[in-house]
Formats: C-alpha cells, sequence, structure tokens
C-alpha cells in the first residue's frame, strides 16, 4: 500500500496528465473515513461535507509539502482533525453539535455533572483531548471514537501496538485528570 500511496503523491505533485486520476484515488481511499472522523466532532451533514472539501483542498495544495514521514492518512487526519476544530471554534452558535450518549455518560448525584448541559460536556472533553500532545490525542480518537483495532492504527500511523496502548492509557488518564481538574475547581 505505501509504494501504491508513494506513486499517487507522485503523479498528484508532478501535475501530469494522471495526477486528477491519482488524487481521486486517494479521495476514494480515504474519503469515507475522514467524513466520519469529521462528522464525529462537528455532528453536522452539511457543514462536514464542507469540511471535507475544504480538507482535500489543502491536501491538493500541500501535497508536495507532505515529507512522508507518516502515513498519508496519518497526515490527512491531522488537517481534517484541525480544520474540523478551527470550524468549531469559529462558530458563534453550537446548537447543531449534539453529544452522542455513548460518548460521555452523566452519572446523577454529582452536583457539578447535573448541572452541565451536554453541549458543555461536550466541550470540555473536547478540551481535554486538545491538551494531548498530537500523536496521543490521534490514539485516543481512533481508539476511543472510531473503536478501531490497535493493529489497524498501527498500520495508519506506522507505531508499534505496544507504544499505541501506552499513548491510549496515557491520554486516558490525562482526560480523566484534566475532567476531574475542571469539574472540581
Amino acid at each position: 500500500m505505501k509504494s501504491e500511496e508513494e506513486l499517487w503523491i507522485k503523479q498528484v505533485i508532478s501535475g501530469g496528465p494522471d495526477a486528477e486520476h491519482a488524487f481521486k484515488a486517494i479521495s476514494v481511499r480515504y474519503g469515507p473515513k475522514l467524513y466520519s472522523q469529521i462528522f464525529r466532532i462537528i455532528q453536522n451533514e452539511a457543514i462536514t461535507k464542507d469540511v471535507l472539501q475544504n480538507v482535500f483542498i489543502k491536501v491538493w495544495s500541500n501535497l508536495s509539502s507532505f515529507k512522508q514521514e507518516s502515513n498519508l492518512y496519518t497526515w490527512m487526519y491531522r488537517i481534517a482533525r484541525n480544520e474540523s476544530l478551527t470550524i468549531l471554534a469559529s462558530e458563534t452558535r453550537r446548537s447543531h453539535v449534539s453529544i452522542e450518549t455513548s460518548v460521555v455518560q452523566i452519572i446523577s448525584g454529582h452536583k457539578e455533572l447535573d448541572a452541565l448541559t451536554a453541549d458543555e460536556i461536550y466541550d470540555y472533553l473536547k478540551e481535554a483531548i486538545e491538551t494531548l500532545p498530537e500523536k496521543q490525542a490521534i490514539v485516543f480518537e481512533l481508539k476511543y471514537f472510531e473503536n478501531q483495532k490497535y493493529s489497524d492504527i498501527s498500520k495508519l500511523t506506522g507505531t508499534s501496538e505496544g507504544s499505541l496502548k501506552a499513548s491510549y492509557h496515557i491520554a486516558k488518564q490525562k482526560i480523566t485528570a484534566f475532567l476531574k481538574t475542571k469539574l472540581n475547581h
């Protein structure tokens, strides 16, 4: 797969007759995964489509600066994540953002949690994830939200499964500590 990606990247960068075909192959392979990732953050289909389009424009425009130190999808995933978070930050109204009940469960009896809306809890979780180093954030999001196997994440990131497990565990600890601090201010 890596050599196929390298060929596509070379074709797109060269701008020759195969550039559009190669870019289409990239978008067909990774578009659905990126859409899912963006939608999980944005929670709005129309905005997700706009963000995905912006991501592909950025990929097309910046592919020549891709250093190939990581997997192509990992690089695109970072662009999609950053673009999604930028869009959310620029929104003045977040009424379209909803939280899935499977992401955070409110346990009644905790007066701080009982006073929060779903949007506020979602914002705290996003804020906690944003404090993580990039690699931990990526591993956490892929494992926790997308329920991907460590073997699949390993292929995407080029990182050993053992390192991924450690990163995920540390990310969970950091998020838990962040949320406890935030809620017990």
